[in-house]
């Protein structure tokens, strides 16, 4: 996972889609998670433990079961479905992970496929996935996630460190991410999402299509976004409060929007009048079009 991730981090330095301290900085972290991850492979190399109180089928490529199910950790070479109540207590590597009800756990959860929970999902450290992600329910991360898919999650999701989705994300209701939200895909949010850091995707919509009256008259709080914005392609911002600069190549402002830092736009620019900017919008070439 963590060689692609300095592969990608190099390949997008040489672009010059991040400057030399947000290169530098993501460099030295990955390089510090791959050699965690490399301990960690080694310490779970085991095969896992699986107990449950209801019923199990195992098959070459999966494991299913339905009730209360309990998992010592370590590597289960296929599917995990989960049904009922489960629980993970240490770090997990696993193909494609499914569960509806209620699952946590307590270590870190490395899939080398889908990701697809219905209900309450915990999970105590990092979560990796090779593909999509999907949550229905809520969804809480208690550090990093990293996917090389899409993210889709519609209730409540949060991570406790920076979230990068290769594909795109979509949150439906409230999201939480404790850091930077990096993509190459469409980031959409329809209701209140927080960033504690950088925002970057293609075209990063937020709140869009949400008609005035709603915003106005349910008093819905704010996303936030705690650092820069940048849209290498169309930025829709409503209801939303950016404390430092936005980018895009075509950028509306919708109402109730405040941007603290500055506007840049390359080809189009809108500003509602019931925005607030600090600053007039520039334009900028579409070589300036990054972080």
């Amino acid at each position: 996972m963590y060689e692609e991730l300095l592969e990608l981090l190099e390949k997008r330095f040489s672009k010059g889609e991040i400057d030399k301290g947000n290169y530098e900085e993501l460099k030295e972290r990955y390089l510090q998670k791959l050699d965690t991850a490399k301990v960690n492979r080694e310490l779970h190399k085991e095969a896992s433990q699986i107990y449950t109180s209801g019923v199990k089928v195992a098959t070459d490529k999966s494991l299913s079961v339905a009730g209360s199910t309990k998992i010592t950790g370590g590597h289960v070479g296929k599917d995990i479905r989960i049904a009922g109540s489960g629980k993970i207590d240490d770090d997990v590597e696993c193909n494609n992970l499914k569960s509806a009800g209620s699952l946590k756990s307590n270590g870190s959860i490395t899939a080398h496929g889908d990701i697809n929970t219905a209900g309450s999902f915990k999970c105590a450290g990092f979560l990796h996935g090779d593909l999509d992600a999907k949550f229905a329910g809520s969804a809480k991360v208690g550090l990093e996630t990293i996917l090389q898919g899409r993210i889709v999650a519609a209730g409540s999701f949060s991570t406790g460190g920076f979230l990068q989705a290769e594909s795109g994300a979509k949150f439906s209701g409230s999201a939480k991410i404790e850091g930077n939200l990096l993509s190459k895909g469409v980031v959409e949010a329809a209701g209140r999402i927080v960033v504690d850091g950088d925002l970057v995707g293609d075209d990063v919509l937020i709140n869009k299509g949400r008609d005035f009256l709603s915003l106005r008259f349910r008093n819905l709080k704010k996303s936030v976004i705690s650092g820069h914005l940048l849209g290498t392609g169309e930025v829709y911002l409503a209801n939303t409060l950016v404390e430092g600069d936005v980018k895009g190549l075509k950028v509306e402002i919708g109402a109730f929007t405040q941007v603290e830092g500055t506007v840049y736009y390359v080809d189009y620019i809108d500003v509602d009048k019931k925005a607030r900017l600090e600053s007039e919008p520039i334009k900028i070439s579409h070589e300036k079009l990054r972080l």
